[in-house]
């Protein structure tokens, strides 16, 4: 659809066969010499979309539409190898309705992971021709958070209109307000290691001035102990002159 939108819709159209219609007013093949330009201009997209569909499928596809004669028979047959019938089409959406619907997101997990999970289903789900309206994703989204997330969501719901708010724009919001808060948990983190090396810095400093304090009544009593000896042997020796 990127490369001719007017393949695309040969693809999605037909034709199979270029007809008319005859006298009796029965659909009938067209004639070589009977094509026209408009005609002509639909065989070579379909020409042209054969080939780019032939090109983008490996071996055991290409199996599958060997016999295939337009770009409209090719899509038809590869939708119903790959899809499956209306019925298993069903199954499919049922089965993948049941995770969007059980969806949520995991502790400890960024929004962008949540985001890129939640995305998944959705895509899964719009390739079987399941629709969902912004306001669907967005509210959806929105319950899917964990509880750590209940201001913020609470916050959303207030002031926001969810009618108008995109998928996209709540993801924005939300990864701001995450960022702010991982923000706000570093500097507090930090702050918290330097406080820690303050108090320790201050023990420190109190434990050697205890120890200086200890050593000081150590020496204190060393020296009054010495000085009680020495005056004891003095009045010894004077005793004994006297004697």
């Amino acid at each position: 659809m990127g490369i001719d939108y007017e393949c695309w819709l040969v693809v999605k159209n037909g034709p199979n066969i270029i007809t008319k219609t005859d006298d009796k007013g029965n659909k009938v093949l067209k004639k070589d010499s009977e094509l026209d330009t408009a005609d002509y201009k639909l065989l070579e997209k379909n020409a042209k979309a054969m080939s780019i569909s032939q090109q983008a499928i490996g071996e055991t596809e290409t199996n599958r539409i060997f016999g295939c004669s337009s770009a409209k028979e090719i899509w038809d047959t590869l939708e119903l190898a790959f899809e499956g019938t209306s019925e298993v089409k069903r199954s499919k959406i049922d089965l993948i309705m049941s995770k969007y619907e059980l969806f949520a997101m995991n502790k400890n997990e960024k929004i962008n992971d949540c985001f890129r999970r939640f995305m998944t289903i959705v895509n899964d789900l719009r390739s079987l021709g399941k629709s969902f309206s912004d306001e669907d994703l967005v509210r959806k989204f929105l319950r899917s958070l964990t509880d750590a997330w209940t201001a913020k969501v609470t916050a959303v719901y207030e002031a926001k209109d969810l009618s108008t708010l995109s998928l996209e724009q709540l993801i924005g919001s939300l990864m701001t307000h995450e960022m702010l808060i991982e923000s706000k948990s570093e500097k507090e983190l930090v702050r918290g290691v330097a406080l820690k090396g303050t108090v320790e810095e201050e023990e420190d400093e109190i434990s050697m001035i205890a120890k200086r304090f200890e050593r000081s009544l150590r020496d204190q009593k060393k020296n009054f102990k010495d000085g009680r000896t020495n005056n004891l042997n003095l009045e010894i020796r004077e005793h004994s002159r006297m004697l």
